[in-house]
Order: C-alpha cells, then structure tokens, then sequence
C-alpha cells in the first residue's frame, strides 16, 4: 500500500524573532518520554546535543542551533505520534522521525533530503518503539520491543531484508538499549524496576550477559557515557532526592553520585559540551528550563528556556 507523507513545513529561525521561538518551544509532563537530537558537527568541531523539544499538539520540532543561525522549526508528527529522532541515513545528520502506535508506523525525514521522506511498518499497537544501531553501519535500525512476550524485533539497516528477533526482558522491564561494551553496535538491555536489576547481552560477547543490581523500584534509568570510554555506563535518577547514581564502566568499583534536580523534573542526559561524555542534565516542565551540569566545566552549570507544559523533551539518541 502506498502511504501519503503528510504535508510538511520547514521554518528556519532566521524568520523568527528569539521571543517567537521561545514562545513556540514546548515542555513535556511528567510522565512524558525523552529522546533525542543532535546538531551535526562542523569538520572539526566534536558533535553536541543541542537542546530541543517536539509539540504533540502541532507536530512541530524546535531545535536550538549552535550554528549562528537561531533556532530550527519542523512540522512532523501528529498528536499521538512519538517521536523517534536518529540518522537513518548514515549521513551524519539526525533526521526527524515518528512512530506512530495506531498502525505501527515510522515515519522518516530525512534531514538532508525532505524530498525523501518515507515510511516503514514495523510494531504493532503495544509495542515499545527503540532505535539504535545494532548492525555497526553508523545508521539507526527500526526496533520495537513488545512487552508481552519480550521480544525485540529488529530491521537492521545493513540487510533489511533479514530482520531479527531477541528474547530479552519480560513484562514490566524497561529496555535501555546501548552500547555497554564498546564495540560500535547497540546491545539488548533492559531494567527491571521490581529489582532495580540490569540485564544487558554484549553484542561482543552474547554468551557472557552483564546482570548488574543498580537502583530501586521508583528510580529512573539513565544510562550513558559519563566517562568518555565509548561504553554506557550504568546510571538512574532518583525523582525523590534528585539524586544521580553512576557506575563509570572504565572503573565499575568507584560508582558515585550527584545531586541534580528536583521531584517532576525529567531526566535529559547527553552530550552537550562536545566533550564525547554524557553530561547530567535534568529538564523542567514547570517553567520549560534545561539545567546542565557540563562535564567539561562542571563549575559553569547552564541553563536554557526551551518549552512549554505539554512538549516532549528530546535528548539523547538511543544507542551509539
């Protein structure tokens, strides 16, 4: 069947005033998911995350730039659509992307060629949508994780015509995919929040799973790469105390933690200095700011307005 691509409208922030960029950027609730965007890097120039948000209610996507050229907006979505931002091309560029539950749908906008956008079938209602790159070809892969049975089930972007299924998790975990040893390619996690219990399979080493205790039932996983070694680290935020708990892979025996944040804040760690280590960062519903602890200059904490009550934060791409 071929599917309509729905009419789509790019806005450059150099035709918008700061205060109507501001204004059009939105918060996410509570409960909302984060997933995330990153600017793509100058030649020489490490990539960032720069903050950014998606509005159910418009579809639309508005994205800080560091480039000099203020903010980006992008019509893509529909209320009850979430979005999956990744590079689905391997160009380099996160490209824009919803999955939309009803149909069990993706679809896809390319950042460098909106001609090109396109959809994919994959899910079915009750499914988890994830993305990460499983295959090591630098290209985000189709994945959905289906709670019932726990199986993920994966269209790798290096043969699309062979897609794979992994038994991993049951009912009531949380799948946190990511690379946890390093090699390139996104692994199978997932926490169980009844034991606060990590279940990861290396893609390395599938025979040898890591099973690691690290949190307790009300915690938040917040997995990344706190210590630069190119492995996600073990990590959740406890909404409570707003504390931070860490498990730094290259030294899993000195775990430590950090207080950031406060009770409804939502967890949004990611890269934001360009330093290639995930920095602790929390984003505000109540008043739509990023508060970023830089991990390159933590003494200089930053904080940005970027949202409104009802927007979905996005932050890290799931996976490498």
């Amino acid at each position: 069947m071929r599917l309509r691509i729905a009419a789509l409208t790019l806005v450059c922030a150099s035709a918008l005033s700061a205060a109507q960029a501001q204004n059009s950027a939105s918060t996410a609730g509570q409960d909302s998911p984060a997933v995330g965007i990153a600017e793509p890097a100058a030649s020489n120039v490490p990539a960032k995350t720069e903050p950014a948000i998606w509005r159910p209610w418009t579809g639309f996507w508005w994205i800080i730039s560091d480039n000099g050229g203020g903010p980006l907006g992008q019509q893509w979505g529909l209320n009850g659509d979430i979005p999956m931002p990744g590079d689905y091309d391997g160009d380099g560029y996160t490209d824009f992307a919803i999955y939309r539950p009803a149909g069990g749908n993706w679809w896809i906008l390319p950042r460098r060629n909106p001609a090109g956008a396109y959809s994919q079938q994959w899910g079915l209602p009750g499914d988890i949508p994830l993305q990460g790159d499983f295959d090591g070809d630098a290209k985000a892969d189709f994945a959905v994780w289906r709670p019932s049975n726990g199986t993920w089930y994966v269209i790798l972007s290096s043969r699309p015509g062979v897609p794979v299924s992994m038994q991993w998790g049951i009912a009531g975990d949380k799948p946190i995919p990511g690379d946890y040893d390093g090699d390139g390619k996104t692994d199978y996690a997932v926490w169980r929040p009844s034991t606060g219990v990590w279940y990861v399979i290396p893609s390395s080493n599938p025979g040898s799973p890591i099973v690691r205790q690290w949190g307790t039932a009300t915690d938040i996983p917040a997995p990344g790469d706190y210590d630069g070694d190119n492995k996600i680290d073990i990590a959740v935020w406890r909404p409570s105390t707003g504390v931070w708990y860490i498990i730094p892979s290259a030294t899993p025996s000195s775990w430590y933690s950090q207080q950031w944040g406060i009770p409804n804040d939502i967890p949004v760690e990611d890269d934001f200095d360009g330093d290639h280590k995930t920095d602790i960062a929390v984003w505000r519903p109540s008043d739509g700011y990023w508060y970023i602890l830089p991990s390159g200059s933590p003494g200089s904490i930053t904080s940005v307005q970027w949202g409104v009550i009802g927007d979905v934060p996005l932050h890290r791409m799931q996976g490498k």
